[in-house]
């Protein structure tokens, strides 16, 4: 038993370095010797690095939208430094109860106006919304060329 984990345990130590080199993509261009080689590798690989980032970011930023707006699952939003708003066109508005609105956005979501609003004029089709969660944890949904705002909820 213990021969089998002396064995083991330099083809562990040999294989260490070759998992760093996988989680290290740069890696395996600082090894090699030749400079025109290395420069050539390193250009290529900050090229696929940046696909890969700029893919990571608009991956998050579906994400982002997708929980935007449902108080429970953005709470992580609430912390972040940078300030987390959507922007998206109306292209529905329908009756809801009590005559408030309750606006179809082009992005899928619908969000239902709520106490609280400033706005007077009722929202057509085509505005453009920008919704931002205001510090007291609630949403209020502003327009383009036009005063005021609603207090809305998200209901998908």
């Amino acid at each position: 038993m213990i021969r089998y984990a002396a064995c083991l345990l330099p083809a562990l130590l040999l294989a260490m370095p070759a998992q760093a080199q996988d989680d290290d993509p740069y890696a395996t261009c600082a090894a090699m010797g030749d400079d025109a080689a290395r420069l050539a590798c390193f250009d290529a690989t900050y090229a696929e690095q940046r696909v890969v980032i700029a893919e990571r970011q608009e991956a998050e930023e579906r994400e982002r939208e997708e929980v935007f707006g449902f108080r429970e699952e953005d709470d992580a939003l609430e912390n972040v430094e940078e300030e987390v708003n959507l922007t998206a066109t109306v292209t529905e508005v329908l009756q809801g109860a009590r005559r408030s609105q309750v606006l179809l956005l082009d992005n899928g979501q619908l969000w239902r106006e709520i106490n609280g609003s400033t706005m007077r004029n009722r929202v057509r089709d085509g505005w453009v919304a920008t919704i931002e969660r205001h510090w007291s944890g609630a949403y209020e949904m502003r327009f383009e060329g036009r005063s005021g705002y609603l207090r809305v909820t998200r209901i998908r």
